[in-house]
Formats: C-alpha cells, structure tokens, sequence
C-alpha cells in the first residue's frame, strides 16, 4: 500500500544539497560522534554522509571479511565530532570491456553509508529503508538512488540508509587461494556488515532496527535475493522484509572462471600470489583489474551484457546457485515484494509535442538494448551467448527465439532520448 502512494521515481531525482550545520544535529554512536546538516532542498530533512560502517579493506585486510568499525580502535574517537556534511569517495568503479566508454575510478576506503533521517520524526523510532545500490557488482554508489524525496514523502516516517560496498575484483575476486586464506563475496559481506551497523546504531538516529526493509535494483536486486539466501537462510536476518527490484543474476562463474580471474589479476601485477596482491597499490589493482577484463575478454570467458566479476558460490555465505536455494527453501522467510515494472525518464526540450519535457518509460522491456551488442546478427548473438551459457545446445536457443523474437522488442524509446533528451534520469542498470 504504501508503495503505491510513493512512485518509485521519487527515490531518484538529482542529488540535493547540504549546507547548515547545528549542534542539534551532532549524533553520538558510542565510539564516534557525526555532525549532520540540514538539507537546503528539503529543510525537514537531516543528512548524515560518509559514515564509516567497516575499517577500510586495505593491504593485509583485502579479499577479507569486513572488520567491525567498533573494533578498529585507531578510527574510534569519542572527544570529537567527524563531519557527516560531505559526501565520501566512492568503491572503485570496473568497465567490462564491451562498455569502455568510462574510466575506472574510485577509492579501496569506501566502505561508508549515508542516512537520511526527518528533521521532525512521527514517531520515536521510525522505520528504516536501507538501499543496496546496483550497477552491475562494478559500478554504483550510495547516492546511485538517493532517497530525499522518498523521505520527504513520507511525512516524517521514514529514514532512510544508502549503502557502499566493494566492487569488481576488490569485492568480487575469488578462487581456492582467497577461499582458503581470505573470503570469497567480500561486496556480499560488506553489505551484511552495513545492515549489521545499522542494527547496532540506528536507534541513535531515531530508527527502529526491528524495523529494517531492504531494497535494491538490477544488481541492487539480486543483491537483496543473495542477503535472503547468504548461509543457507539464517533464523534472524538482520532485517524484516525485502524489496528486489527487477533482480539481475547475472551468471554465477564456475570454478575454471574464477581461477583464470585470479590469475589474469597476477599477471597483470608480476605476482605469485595472494600476499604480493595485497602489497600491491590501489592504482595497479586497478590497472590489474582493468588488464583482467581485457584478458577475459579476448579468452571468450564472458560476453557482452556479461559485467564479468561478480558473486560465485563458495560453500559458505553462498552456499549454492540462488535458484537452487530458493527452490530447496534454503532462505530467510520474511515478507519479499519483486518489482517488475520500473520506471525511467529522460528530460526533453526538443521532443515533438513534449509539455515541459518530461518523458517517462517502463525500463523493463528496454534493458536489452543496453545489454545486446548493437545491430547483431541472430548468429552473432548466438555466439555471445553461447558464451555466456557455455553448457546451452542449439535446442535451447531455438527455443529462446521463439519465446522472444526479435520483432516483439524495440529501442525506440532510448532512440528517442539519444536524438531528442537534454539529459536522461531514473535510466539504471
């Protein structure tokens, strides 16, 4: 119900400002205390940025579980204040080869989450919507889907949390030397760490941690599915109800994949092993995880719409393929809404017959053309795909193309955003 009283494209409107500041807005967590603003674009709302949730993953820490940030004593400081008013670096960001259009950026201490929380509460402790961004495992932020007017709308209802976590090779590299001298799934876990956080301290800000929902879109969604299913579905998740937005699994890689990764990765930097990695520093990772894409590429061990690194089964926080643990009822029973339909929107002074400009689409039957190689052939996207699902015969896609053929999908709507948009928003991956 209350979904339907608040669009979904209230969570995604341009960032929003912050600027005064006030001891009223000053939080203590126990170790720490955060100084927040006031939101110039939306006065009843109190921003709180760059809150550290885990010491950042660096040197001996990489491909490791997160560390509590109450238990990184050097980043605990009771007798001043941190400032909550800036926004903090974001993960390291990965290109697939087929998207090469962007360069990779990013910080490795990024393991931060921001809270939103009403000037003016309903209530003593509110309930908390916690975002787990998407972006392919690669990319994204925590303010990929900013929630002012979501909070906003919700008179006073609401706060609001928005999660980073790490991306790529640094959050998603696996193989038998890190499964037995670190974790495989390190983003998957940073994530658990996050909502572990907000358990812990969320009652400072006003929220109600018995409360706590999760959602998250494409990656975001399929993140939100692996938090039910992450070991084997635990009695007491640390939260009450979910929300996937179109969840994207993309393929889990086998073993064979995940070792020619770890390996591509040393000998893109010289290493012989998984200490040398982790002397590395964070620019040649970088270039190493970059170098990895390429190699996996020219190999043929992905495709395109394939973002290469991302979650695998390792036997222990994910235990099994995601459908095979949904069917055999391995995940957490809690309340779970799957969103089908998303909206996107571009702006648009030039579009015939547009009033105002705003133009607005359902995302879902278009993802495709973003994912799909432009003017392919049915052989070459065979080929790609056969890729993708190395065991799939020819009977499987026969049947494929008779389910969708090609006749019953267009890209006219992002054709039209590519001729006549000023700019396009609410479009994510």
């Amino acid at each position: 119900m209350f979904l339907k009283l608040v669009p979904f494209a209230l969570f995604y409107l341009p960032f929003a400002s912050c600027q005064n500041t006030s001891s009223d807005y000053v939080v203590d967590l126990g170790y720490t205390k955060y100084r927040g603003a006031l939101n110039d674009s939306f006065p009843n709302i109190i921003n709180y940025y760059n809150i550290r949730y885990a010491a950042p993953p660096l040197g001996s820490l990489r491909w490791q579980a997160p560390m509590d940030i109450e238990s990184h004593t050097s980043l605990s400081n009771t007798s001043s204040i941190q400032d909550a008013t800036i926004r903090g670096p974001t993960c390291v960001q990965g290109v697939p080869y087929w998207r090469q259009t962007i360069s990779p950026s990013g910080s490795e201490d990024c393991l931060l989450l921001d809270v939103l929380v009403p000037k003016t509460p309903a209530s003593a402790y509110l309930p908390v919507l916690v975002q787990i961004h998407g972006g392919g495992y690669l990319q994204g932020n925590s303010q990929s889907s900013p929630g002012y007017m979501l909070v906003n709308q919700s008179q006073g209802n609401l706060i609001y949390v928005s999660i980073q976590y790490r991306l790529s090779a640094f959050g998603f590299l696996s193989s038998s030397a890190i499964r037995e001298n670190g974790v495989a799934n390190a983003g998957l876990l940073d994530q658990r760490a996050a909502l572990g956080w907000v358990q812990r301290h969320i009652r400072s800000f006003g929220g109600d941690p018995a409360k706590v929902t999760i959602i998250g879109g494409s990656a975001g969604g399929s993140s939100v599915m692996n938090q039910m299913i992450m070991y084997g579905g635990v009695s007491n998740p640390p939260f009450r109800a979910a929300i996937a937005e179109y969840p994207w699994w993309q393929s889990y890689k086998n073993g064979t994949v995940l070792e020619a990764q770890y390996q591509q990765m040393l000998n893109a930097t010289g290493c012989d092993g998984l200490e040398c990695l982790r002397g590395q520093s964070t620019q040649s990772l970088i270039d190493a995880s970059q170098s990895a894409f390429n190699a996996g590429w020219e190999g043929r061990w992905y495709g395109w719409g394939d973002f290469y690194f991302g979650p695998s089964v390792d036997g222990e926080a994910i235990r099994d393929l995601p459908s095979n643990e949904f069917k055999k009822g391995n995940f957490v029973k809690v309340p779970l809404v799957v969103n089908r339909d998303v909206r996107c929107a571009f702006l648009s002074s030039k579009m015939p017959g547009s009033v105002t400009g705003l133009t607005l689409a359902t995302a879902q039957a278009y993802e495709g053309y973003n994912y799909s190689p432009p003017d392919n052939t049915t052989e070459e996207m065979t080929a790609d795909l056969q890729t993708i699902f190395p065991y799939a015969k020819q009977s499987f896609f026969r049947r494929l193309y008779e389910l969708y053929p090609a006749g019953d999908f267009n890209s006219t709507f992002f054709r039209r955003a590519e001729i006549y948009g000023d700019y396009i928003i609410n479009c994510r991956e």
